[in-house]
């Protein structure tokens, strides 16, 4: 910053999505916005700075260059400010604002509302019905393209009809808003489908159901046996009693506080009616560290939440989520590597349940819950939820008629893919030198068959053919970076102890980390890049350290971290990102750090 800057007010950048409409606001300059490239690729392409005062924008690929009002952006272009413009990247149609007051776009800025106009002559708009908003519609009407341009509602800014044709569906008309690939960092808010507008979904079997079905929970202790869960379960019953506060009451006049889905009927988390939930699907192979992990993110993630973003994260479903408190408590609180000692997630272990789906029992992963609120506006809020994979769910052998553990990822907003360097053999051959037990494994790598399986199913899942990508973020967690980040050039990943990543740092330690696995396993780039449109690829350490071999008692020969060493690097990075793609009401850029230089 110049001395010239100090004396200017302070302004922000608004980004207006035009196919979610969904506006963020932000106040950090360099803001780089990411597109896609001609080959399909999620990419930076352009950079909006501040300088001396004065805005500009830059584009950051030669190959894919953004449209500002149309032209292309092929040398630095300067922003004035309190003006909108139109800014076209591939996969996004935006408005951008550069202010120091809250630019007004109107009360009605709606996705399905945009008007035509002719490049020349007269200027006369003509409005386009839902049932136009495709691409054979636009195309019959209007030709060529290139003849006109479309506005979106509320705002005086035109895009290239064909930037917009370019992002609708071939046939049919738009139920709802386009699916969009958001500029990372910004981007439609998963949140916004709250499930009082439609039919919810259950978050153990993912079946939707009607409100009115909804079973409760018998509260009173006598009131046990059910039907489909066995002589154990409290019975779940439909209210037809209730007290003065509206609160349902069971045969023995107890207040049942807890509702159950009337499908698999597992209980519902607190609240799960009322709030708006997004979901995050963990996924990695046997013995890859899911575990401690998890673990580790929801022991730091709260502490980094509240510092950085002016947010809370509590726990959302205590009874539900006693297991996984119960490893992150003995992770955190162990004083030897025996009591630090977490197993593997099994197949048929505490994170899941049997639970009856279509006319069978299986196995059903256990959702975590937790409540993200911020700090000063209660209001804005979701509720997250987290699910631990047992990598066993994604072998192509298995059916998801007969195990239908995976069926989350469909319904998914974030997907976590982590990966275990040590367990591929030409990661541990380069590391050979190195004396730690994580390197002796010998078992049989199947990541990138896994994650290939996890890819397919998410898109049969989605009605989508293999060669198209889906929208949802896939995060590739490189873990145990602590092991290998010495393959890399000294300092060349970022890796601050006092502050979250910043977007451009996200984006380096991203693409260093990808251009490794293209150097020792390819597969996994190739299979996460054909998932996705939006992959980006995160060192981290849930550990910090390389753990040790016990040397006794039953747990001999077992591999433990030592509690006293523990220092994970960059855990809440992937998390961070997706809350930032997905969560865009709640998380706004991090908090500044005063002490920082950066």
């Amino acid at each position: 910053m110049g001395l010239f800057d100090i004396f200017q007010s302070s302004a922000s950048l608004t980004i207006a999505d035009c196919l979610n409409r969904t506006i963020t606001s932000v106040s950090n300059f360099p803001a780089t916005l990411n597109g896609k490239t001609a080959d399909g690729a999620t990419t930076p392409l352009c950079r909006i700075s501040k300088s001396k005062g004065e805005y500009y924008i830059d584009s950051l690929n030669p190959k894919s260059l953004p449209l500002l009002d149309g032209e292309p952006i092929d040398q630095r272009n300067k922003i004035a400010r309190d003006r909108f413009y139109a800014l076209s990247l591939r996969g996004h149609l935006l408005v951008i604002s550069i202010s120091s007051k809250q630019p007004e776009l109107g009360k009605d800025f709606n996705a399905h509302d945009w008007s035509v106009e002719a490049v020349s002559g007269d200027r006369l708009r003509l409005q386009l019905r839902p049932e136009e908003l495709n691409q054979t519609a636009l195309l019959n009407r209007f030709s060529p393209t290139s003849h006109y341009v479309v506005l979106p509602k509320s705002v005086e800014v035109r895009f290239p009809l064909k930037e917009l044709i370019n992002l609708l569906p071939k046939e049919g008309p738009v139920d709802a808003a386009p699916d969009s690939h958001p500029p990372i960092g910004y981007g439609q808010d998963a949140a916004t489908k709250a499930t009082e507008n439609g039919e919810p979904t259950c978050p153990i079997c993912w079946k939707t159901f009607s409100k009115g079905d909804v079973l409760n929970i018998a509260s009173h202790d006598n009131l046990t046996g059910d039907p489909e869960l066995g002589p154990h379960a409290k019975q779940r019953f439909v209210a037809n009693r209730f007290n003065e506060l509206g609160q349902a009451l069971d045969e023995r006049g107890v207040v049942s506080l807890e509702l159950a889905c009337p499908h698999c009927r597992g209980r519902l988390p607190t609240s799960f009616l009322s709030q708006r939930h997004l979901i995050f699907s963990l996924v990695g192979a046997p013995s890859s560290g899911k575990s401690y992990y998890l673990s580790t993110l929801l022991q730091l993630l709260p502490v980094e939440l509240m510092r950085h973003y002016d947010c809370i994260l509590q726990d959302g479903d205590p009874s539900g989520n006693v297991r996984l408190n119960e490893m992150k408590n003995r992770l955190f609180s162990a004083t030897t590597p025996g009591d630090a000692f977490i197993s593997k997630t099994d197949f048929e272990g505490l994170m899941y349940e049997q639970l009856p789906r279509n006319g069978k029992t299986v196995a059903l992963p256990r959702p975590f819950v937790y409540h993200l609120r911020k700090t000063r506006n209660p209001e804005r809020r979701v509720a997250l939820v987290f699910y631990d994979n047992a990598g066993e769910h994604f072998k192509p052998t298995i059916s998801l008629d007969d195990s239908p553990g995976a069926l989350h990822v469909a319904a998914s907003s974030a997907l976590f893919f982590l990966y275990d360097p040590t367990a591929n053999r030409a990661f541990r051959k380069r590391l050979r030198r190195k004396r730690d037990p994580q390197l002796r494994s010998q078992a049989t790598d199947e990541q990138d068959t896994i994650l290939a399986e996890m890819g397919i199913r998410v898109k049969k899942l989605k009605a989508k053919d293999n060669h198209e990508l889906v929208n949802t973020p896939l995060a590739v967690i490189v873990g145990k970076c602590d092991v290998w980040k010495s393959i890399l050039p000294e300092d060349s990943l970022a890796m601050p102890d006092d502050r979250p990543l910043n977007e451009d740092e996200m984006v380096r330690n991203s693409e260093m980390t990808r251009n490794l696995l293209l150097e020792y396993c390819p597969t996994i780039v190739a299979n996460a890049d054909s998932i996705s449109t939006k992959v980006r690829y995160f060192p981290v350490s849930s550990l910090g350290h390389s753990p040790k071999e016990i040397e006794e008692g039953p747990l001999a020969g077992k591999l433990a971290p030592n509690p006293q060493r523990l220092k994970p690097i960059l855990a809440t990075a992937p998390t961070i990102w997706a809350l930032r793609l997905t969560a865009t009401s709640v998380i706004s850029p991090p908090t500044p750090n005063p002490h920082s230089l950066a």
